[in-house]
Parts: structure tokens; sequence; C-alpha cells
């Protein structure tokens, strides 16, 4: 695989999961909140701000991996015998 490929496909489910989690969150919101309190507006609102906030922690995960990525390559850099010996 290309090495664009996979920061795309790490991109891509960087982001699944964490919309996924503000799916969660929100799933906890609905059940935390009693049904009295809940209007359509606010219902409403809060799945997209839950959204938005597992976009940007999709994005945080995918800046970490990246991370990871970046320091595992050098590390292996800086581990192998240079061959001018």
């Amino acid at each position: 695989m290309s090495r664009t490929f996979t920061t795309i496909l790490l991109l891509v489910l960087s982001e699944v999961v964490g919309i996924a989690l503000g799916e969660w969150f929100f799933r906890l919101y609905l059940k935390a909140i009693p049904p009295v309190a809940l209007s359509d507006f606010n219902t409403g609102s809060a799945r997209i701000a839950y959204w938005l906030y597992g976009a940007g922690v999709g994005v945080v995960l995918f800046l970490w991996a990246l991370l990871g990525m970046f320091t595992s390559k050098v590390s292996n850099a800086m581990r192998k015998p240079s061959s001018a010996s």
C-alpha cells in the first residue's frame, strides 16, 4: 500500500471512531436528561454538537497516530547501523 493511501485510510478510520464516540456520548446525554427537559431543538442541537466534538476527537486521534508513525520511523532510522563500516 502506498503511504498516501495509508494516511487517507487512517484519517477516515480516525474520523469514524471519533464520530462513533460522539454518538455514544449523545446516547449517554439522552439517558441522563429527563424527557420533560428535552425539546426537539435541544436534542437536534446536542446531536450536532456531539458529532462535531467526535469529529474533533477523530482529528486528534489522527494526529496522535501520525506522531506515533513518525516517532517509529525516526527510531528505526536511528537504530539501523550504518553500512559505511
